[in-house]
């Protein structure tokens, strides 16, 4: 079983529970912050079905977090919620039934509004929706959260007014998100001044709601930037990528400067070959290519005449390094990139091996 980096369950179900106790006052609160924390980590339970990333990649935020189903799962959880817990027996199934669908809604919500993709229509749709407004682990959502949640179950007299100023609080919080998303993506396009027709997105980064990474996908390359709209950005002109875990946190000012002074990085996509058309209609790779979003492919030969093909999606490009395999030697040498997938091809375009790559030395 694959555990990626996601919005961690936890907190969803946390979220879920404070949301859920808003509904209403003492008498029902145990069920609410109950089947809100079930429902808040209910979607996540597809994991334990998906074995290996490629699966990953294939279900991951399908059926479980589908607004088509929410209803279903509220139901069945509400159902064994009043029949095994006897401090739920006298509230209302419908009651109940709405504490688990709050606790899932948020779930999926809180999923939409990252960059990964979820899919909410299935079983009707795959196709994967993302808002791109905050990064997938985000301290102040799961700080707001926590306090609040804790704040609720130290003073229970008070726990429906807490509830209720933590939700809005977290909701402020969002909305400050996506207003600062399109803040970012203002800024990149008058940064890269992305052609008529380009994909052009722009993706929350890690621990701050003012860094930003920014994307377009020309016809012949892919440019990325990252770049800091918050009033305390700085950056550096040649940033020292770090070499030690104990750098990271360090080296993250040094590569988000202000949008006037961002220094956008130009990658070319592969020439076309028979190599390549291969690699892509491998069933693997067809499901990488399916998921990402910004896939750049490296086509390399090697010396006994078989040729690597690896893909990577620039939208999980680390700050500090460029494309796998296009700037080696930069950085981290045992820093692992996510969702780099490489497979190899013989002389006669036979594949050989696929499979994900674990380091920046393989």
């Amino acid at each position: 079983m694959y555990h990626p980096r996601r919005m961690d369950t936890v907190t969803h179900g946390i979220a879920g529970s404070v949301l859920a106790r808003t509904l209403t006052e003492r008498p029902a609160a145990r069920a609410a912050l109950l089947l809100g924390l079930i429902g808040g980590m209910l979607p996540d339970v597809d994991l334990f079905f998906l074995n290996g990333r490629i699966a990953y990649l294939r279900g991951h935020r399908g059926w479980t977090h589908s607004f088509v189903l929410l209803p279903v799962f509220a139901i069945f959880f509400a159902l064994v919620v009043k029949v095994a817990y006897r401090f739920a027996r006298h509230v209302p199934l419908r009651t109940l039934f709405l504490f688990a669908a709050i606790g899932i809604a948020s779930h999926i919500v809180f999923d939409w509004i990252t960059s990964f993709g979820i899919m909410f229509w299935v079983p009707f749709s795959r196709r994967r929706y993302a808002l791109d407004w905050v990064f997938i682990l985000d301290p102040i959502f799961t700080g707001i959260v926590s306090l609040t949640l804790f704040a609720t179950t130290i003073f229970r007299a008070k726990g429906r007014l807490l509830s209720t100023i933590g939700s809005l609080l977290l909701i402020s919080y969002v909305a400050l998100c996506a207003v600062l998303h399109g803040q970012a993506l203002r800024a990149w396009k008058r940064i890269d001044a992305p052609p008529e027709g380009a994909k052009v997105s722009v993706l929350p980064q890690f621990l701050s709601p003012f860094r930003w990474l920014g994307l377009s996908d020309r016809a012949e390359e892919i440019h990325v930037a990252f770049f800091d709209i918050g009033p305390f950005a700085k950056g550096k002109s040649s940033p020292r990528p770090p070499e030690r875990i104990s750098e990271i946190f360090s080296s993250l000012s040094d590569y988000y400067p202000p949008p006037e002074r961002a220094r956008i990085r130009r990658y070319a996509k592969p020439a076309a070959s028979a190599a390549l058309a291969e690699a892509e209609i491998l069933p693997d790779v067809r499901v990488y290519l399916d998921f990402a979003r910004f896939p750049l492919a490296t086509v390399r030969a090697e010396p006994d005449g078989a040729t690597s093909i690896s893909f990577q999606d620039l939208r999980f490009l680390p700050w500090f390094s460029g494309p796998w395999e296009r700037e080696r030697g930069r950085g981290m040498r045992f820093r692992r990139q996510p969702f780099v997938y490489r497979v190899r091809l013989d002389r006669a375009g036979r594949p050989l091996d696929g499979n994900f790559v674990g380091s920046a030395v393989d």
